[in-house]
This record gives structure tokens, C-alpha cells and sequence, in this order.
């Protein structure tokens, strides 16, 4: 006979693991659009890639991000590596690790200090990853502004429109919350920066912080907004996207 200690670990077992695939948060049944698809992206690697990014008009982001580029270190800390690698693009005060000191530099580590440990703490992240909402409570608690749009409450149409206007101006970033299979990859939720956008392909450029996984691809417009356009249990909302930027420099007193 099973003894109620291990009878929960056999229960729980299956749980973790559901958890563990997906990056932000455990997802409701799937619904009927939750399909694979087919060449749904294309990868900066690839010969179309790299010509999307060369006629891109609109990657004023791309550089600022890929110099404090970071890989998320655990399946589910995708939101802490699209938070790290953007609050370090931004002109804000940064928080010293140990291992950096005296440098300042936000690591996937002192990501989660007192603060952040209200929203969320690192061990709740680690088990089933945070929602769009608690990945924007975050970075703000470390000083940015941040602004949440869930894909349910706005349009493709506004989408394409914030996020462009976005990677057209220095020093504010867009941080992606979609399905992964909504665009031809394994199953899973996940959060990633915008580095690009190409007008001819109607397609954005997406960072992926799991580089171990995939490398940038390229994802129209249409197909990016169905992927966040999906539901997050934890949160009961759709997921999204979040505009997130530095707060207004102080004048100097006279």
C-alpha cells in the first residue's frame, strides 16, 4: 500500500512536470486553434532572415538588447531572463551581484529581491513561472514603467501599431507572452523581447531567451497575436505583450 506521503508525491509528480513545460504559467485545455503550425516562422539564421534584417526600418531595439543579452537558466524563468536582459538595455539603476561586484548589473538572481518577493518569489517562479501581470509588477518594482496589453482586450491591429512604434524609439522595449505552439514550436508558453520589425513580411523579430532551444525567428504579425491571444490559467486572462520603459529623467534644480 501506497503511504500518504508517497501517495502526494505520485500526484504531485505529474503536476511539476505539466509546470515545467511551459515557461510562464500551466495552461487551461487547449483550445481548438492550439495546433502546431507549419512554417510558421523563420529564423534570423537563415538566408530570408538575415535579409528581413537588413531592409528592417525599424530596429532601433535590436542592439541595446543584444549587447545585455540573457539566456534563461531554468525552463521556467523565461520572464526573469526577458526582464533581466531589458532592465539592463534601460537607463535605471541597476542592483550589484556578488559574483559582478562592484559592477551593477541585474542577474536572474538578484532579479528577486524584497521587493519582487511580494509579487513573487523565486521558488513559486521556478515551479509554474509568472503570469503576464506578475512579469510586469516586477520590472517595475525595479523602476521601470511598464504597461500591459492582454492580446483579449486589444487588436492585431493595435498591436502591430505599439509594438512598431516601439522599436522606432531608443529606450523602451516590448516583452512578448504567447504559446509556443501557436507558432510551429513544442508546446509550451514563454515570454521573449522584440528586436525588429520587417514592413514587406508584415513579420516581428522575437529574442528567444531559451538560445539552448531556438535562435531569433521571425513571426508575422497575425500569427505572433494568436499565440499571445491564449489563455493563462493562472491569471484568467489572455496572455500579451508589456511596453516597458525608464522613468522621466529629473531635472536639475537650479
Amino acid at each position: 500500500m501506497l503511504t500518504r506521503r508517497r501517495f502526494a508525491a505520485f500526484l504531485a509528480a505529474p503536476l511539476l512536470a505539466l509546470a515545467l513545460q511551459a515557461c510562464s504559467t500551466i495552461d487551461k485545455p487547449a483550445p481548438s486553434k492550439d495546433v502546431a503550425l507549419s512554417g510558421s516562422y523563420v529564423l534570423l539564421t537563415s538566408p530570408e532572415g538575415q535579409h528581413r534584417l537588413k531592409t528592417s526600418h525599424h530596429k532601433v531595439d535590436l542592439i541595446p538588447l543584444l549587447t545585455v543579452f540573457d539566456t534563461q537558466e531554468r525552463q521556467t524563468l523565461c520572464s526573469v531572463a526577458t526582464g533581466v536582459t531589458i532592465l539592463n538595455a534601460l537607463p535605471i539603476k541597476r542592483p550589484v551581484d556578488p559574483k559582478y561586484a562592484p559592477y551593477a548589473f541585474f542577474t536572474q538572481t538578484n532579479y528577486f529581491d524584497a521587493k519582487v518577493n511580494k509579487i513573487i518569489t523565486r521558488d513559486k517562479t521556478l515551479v509554474i513561472g509568472q503570469t503576464l501581470d506578475q512579469a510586469a509588477m516586477v520590472m517595475a518594482a525595479h523602476g521601470a514603467i511598464t504597461k500591459v496589453y492582454h492580446a483579449g482586450q486589444t487588436s492585431m491591429a493595435e498591436f502591430r501599431r505599439i509594438a512598431k512604434a516601439n522599436l522606432d524609439h531608443p529606450n523602451d522595449y516590448v516583452a512578448v507572452n504567447y504559446r509556443r505552439n501557436h507558432v510551429g514550436q513544442p508546446p509550451g508558453s514563454h515570454f521573449s523581447p522584440l528586436g525588429a520589425y520587417d514592413d514587406a513580411t508584415d513579420s516581428f523579430l522575437v529574442l528567444d531567451v531559451a538560445r539552448y532551444k531556438f535562435p531569433p525567428v521571425w513571426i508575422t504579425t497575425p500569427v505572433l497575436y494568436d499565440a499571445m491571444n491564449t489563455f493563462d490559467a493562472v491569471s484568467g486572462k489572455t496572455r500579451g505583450f508589456i511596453v516597458v520603459s525608464a522613468p522621466p529623467a529629473k531635472a536639475n534644480p537650479k
